[in-house]
């Protein structure tokens, strides 16, 4: 009889490993009762209780016989422990003082940011020693960044952007060698960038800015050759930038504006042929601008502006065929505008402000058919502008003022519909102004002053719909001023002074709501001064003087409570100084001298207590000085000379150093002033 298999040991077996895996299970679910566990303390310290996003987070929300939070919101695990803890913009509001760290021991991935997240981050964040990813950014935590954050070995991303750290960054830093992505920008860290970056081999973004960092750019900077984006700007940094940095070969963005940085440009950044973007702009930097920064064929920005460069602008700048934004302004660069700019048929925006540029500019300027911003201004440049400029219909900014150009208006800028903002003053251009510009659907503000443009205003400046400053001062202009300017709702700037206008000064002008500064004086206006002038409420200055305007000053004009100055004088204006002006409580100059004015002084003038100068001189005022005036301001000085004034000078503060010259030519005043009859005794 055969005997029955043995299976007493496979059984055994058996046992033993369901034994074990029981015990692993157990074990398991043991570290998922204690991650739950210290999870739900953490958010017990939570000073919103009610976060409707994390209404998961409780024991009567786990599967039923499980103890695994792993189903919980933010929450991811492998073999049943976390691993991941993503509440990016939770509305947790609290600390991480309560944070289990030391009961998360495979936590790899960490996203908090956007919360009200606040106190310093533990030195117990150390503990998270698996942690590859830790993203902090956009809270309010506080205090230093703690030298535990350099045991944290396996860190592969590091954000703590947008907080309010201070104190110095921890050169134990440095040990996070696997580091790719560091963030530490806009915070309040001070201190130098420690030489400990030299070891982030694997670094590609690297996020400075919006700090208080001092000292030098660490020469080991040049060491990290992955490196793609570094941005280092709004600082405090000094010295020299490194010639290392020109070793970054995969380097598209390097932005290092808005520090105290000096000495020259590096010839070697010329060898940086990836990057894209270069910004230096706000630091000390002198020297000329490096021709090799020509070979950078994928730059598409260079900024340099406000600094102390000088020099010539290099030929070689024209080579970068990819670049839309070039500004050099506000420098002392010198010597001609290179022709080979011309090659840079991708360029948008131009600036060459502010330099001492000098000769013409190129003709062939106006082969740049993307041209939206072109800002030569505060140059010595001279000759004729270039003839094709906007003729793609693109250029938004044109300004040129206050150089030695001189000539026509191009045709191309007359038919320049795209124009926003142009300024030509201070130049020596000419032309019939109504042929030698157009209608400018999106033109916001015109500068024409100090120029020697002839002919009439034309009617379709009120078809610049988006007109807000329009000034033509300094010119040859004569005949009228069109009514049609009252169209212009949005107007808040109007100069037409020091031109030979005649005619009446049009009543549609108080339709100009926004109308903040009217200058129309040293003109030939005639007539009365408009009653609608009163309709501005937002007007602050209002200068009509040395024309020949008539008739009474407006009592309306008293409306227009914001103004601060208001300048009539050399006119012909007859009748009483209306009483309504001593509502202007806001003026600071009244300057009515030089007219034909009569009757007494208006004593609501006296409640003009912001007044710095009140000039009534030369005129046909009569009776006394309001006693009222003795309430003015100490600081005001006042002047009603050659009138027919009578009485005593009052006893204020505005009168206590006045002198003789403010008030003779007037027989009848007396007071204790030097030159005048003292009062007798019926005076007071």
């Amino acid at each position: 009889m055969s005997s029955l298999p043995n299976i007493e040991k496979p059984f055994s077996v058996l046992v033993l490993h369901l034994l074990i895996i029981s015990f692993f299970a157990l074990k398991i679910a043991s570290a998922s009762v204690d991650e739950a566990k210290a999870l739900l303390t953490w958010k017990a310290s939570f000073i919103n209780q009610h976060n409707s996003q994390l209404k998961s987070w409780k024991y009567s929300n786990l599967p039923k016989g499980s103890t695994s939070p792993c189903n919980w919101f933010g929450i991811s695990c492998i073999n049943g422990s976390i691993n991941t803890l993503n509440l990016t913009n939770s509305s947790i509001n609290g600390t991480l003082y309560s944070f289990p760290f030391s009961s998360l021991p495979n936590l790899e991935y960490v996203d908090l940011r956007v919360n009200h997240l606040s106190g310093s981050i533990p030195p117990q964040i150390s503990k998270l020693s698996k942690l590859n990813y830790l993203d902090l950014s956009y809270n309010q935590f506080s205090g230093n960044i703690s030298p535990e954050i350099g045991l944290l070995t396996n860190l592969e991303t590091l954000y703590l952007n947008e907080n309010q750290l201070n104190g110095s960054i921890p050169r134990e830093i440095g040990q996070l060698r696997s580091l790719t992505e560091l963030a530490l920008c806009a915070n309040h860290l001070d201190g130098p960038i420690p030489n400990s970056f030299g070891n982030f081999k694997n670094l590609t973004y690297l996020f400075l800015y919006k700090n208080r960092l001092s000292g030098s750019i660490p020469d080991e900077i040049g060491n990290l050759n992955n490196l793609v984006e570094v941005y280092m700007d709004q600082n405090q940094l000094t010295g020299r930038i490194p010639a290392s940095i020109g070793n970054l070969n995969n380097l598209q963005v390097l932005h290092l504006f808005k520090n105290n940085l000096s000495g020259s440009i590096p010839l070697e950044m010329g060898k940086l042929k990836s990057l894209q973007s270069l910004s230096l702009y706000g630091n000390n930097l002198n020297g000329s601008i490096p021709a090799s920064l020509g070979n950078m064929n994928s730059l598409t920005l260079l900024h340099l502006y406000e600094n102390q460069l000088s020099g010539s602008i290099p030929e070689e700048l024209g080579n970068l065929k990819s670049l839309t934004d070039l500004e050099i302004s506000e420098n002392q660069l010198n010597g001609l505008i290179p022709t080979s700019l011309c090659n840079l048929v991708n360029l948008e925006i131009l600036f060459l402000r502010e330099n001492k540029l000098s000769g013409s500019i190129p003709q062939e300027l106006g082969k740049l058919t993307k041209l939206v911003v072109l800002e030569m201004d505060e140059n010595q440049l001279s000759g004729h502008l270039p003839e094709d400029l906007c003729g793609n219909q693109t250029l938004e900014v044109f300004t040129v003022n206050n150089n030695t150009l001189f000539g026509p208006i191009p045709r191309s800028l007359k038919n320049c519909k795209s124009l926003q903002r142009a300024r030509f003053d201070g130049n020596q251009f000419i032309g019939n102004l109504s042929e030698s510009f157009g209608i400018y659907p999106n033109l916001e503000i015109i500068i024409l002053h100090n120029n020697n443009f002839s002919g009439e205003l034309s009617s379709n400046w009120g078809r610049c719909k988006n007109l807000t400053s329009l000034t033509i001062a300094n010119n040859s202009i004569t005949g009228g001023i069109p009514p049609e300017l009252g169209k212009l709702t949005r107007l808040s700037l109007l100069d037409l002074s020091s031109n030979r206008i005649t005619g009446d000064i049009p009543k549609e002008l108080g339709r100009s709501k926004s109308m903040l500064d009217l200058y129309l004086n040293n003109n030939q206006l005639s007539g009365f001064i408009p009653e609608e002038l009163g309709s501005l409420s937002e007007l602050l200055m209002l200068d009509l003087s040395d024309n020949l305007l008539n008739g009474p000053i407006p009592g309306k004009l008293g409306e227009c409570r914001k103004m601060f100055s208001l300048s009539l004088s050399n006119n012909k204006l007859s009748s009483r100084i209306p009483g309504q002006l001593g509502k202007l409580t806001q003026l600071n100059i009244i300057d009515l001298n030089h007219n034909f004015l009569m009757g007494d002084i208006p004593s609501e003038l006296g409640n003009l207590g912001s007044l710095v100068t009140m000039d009534l001189s030369h005129n046909n005022l009569a009776g006394i000085i309001p006693k009222k005036f003795a309430n003015l301001p100490g600081t005001v000085y006042i002047d009603v000379s050659f009138n027919d004034l009578e009485g005593p000078i009052p006893s204020g503060k505005a009168f206590t150093n006045a002198t003789f010259e403010q008030f003779k030519g007037n027989k009848g005043l007396c007071g204790n002033i030097t030159g005048l009859k003292p009062c007798d005794k019926k005076h007071g």
